[in-house]
């Protein structure tokens, strides 16, 4: 037998080509779904946690005390706002609230003091919502 004759004999002995299924790109896919998904449980999670922990800051806290006043307690008021509010004055307010104190004065270091006038009253509770 001649080489070339052997060499032929060999090749018909290859197969055809065959078709091999290939899933890598759908496993590509898949794991980036996954790992999007694990990161938005993650930052979920995390923003949820901080929403929890965050407590009210303290001018927070004095605002929700001042928008809570008593106002049937002279005495309470006029001392809890001349301490609370102290706290929020800047340019704008001052001026209000120094009225609003000379006023207050006469309800303050007695024994007995009589109920507010409605116009104390509603002065206090306007400059109340006027604070941030």
């Amino acid at each position: 037998m001649n080489t070339t004759q052997h060499s032929l004999e060999q090749l018909r002995d290859i197969k055809p080509i065959v078709m091999i299924p290939d899933y890598s790109l759908y496993y590509l896919f898949a794991l980036i779904a996954f790992v999007l998904v694990l990161i938005a449980i993650i930052i979920y999670k995390y923003k949820s946690k901080i929403r929890k922990t965050k407590q009210p800051s303290e001018k927070e806290l004095l605002l929700e005390k001042l928008n809570n006043l008593d106002y049937t307690n002279t005495k309470e008021i006029a001392y809890s706002f001349s301490v609370d509010c102290k706290h929020f004055l800047d340019e704008q307010n001052q001026e209000k609230y120094d009225e609003i104190e000379k006023k207050l004065i006469q309800y303050k270091y007695k024994k007995e003091v009589e109920p507010l006038s409605k116009e104390l009253e509603q002065n206090i509770k306007e400059f109340i919502k006027g604070l941030k």
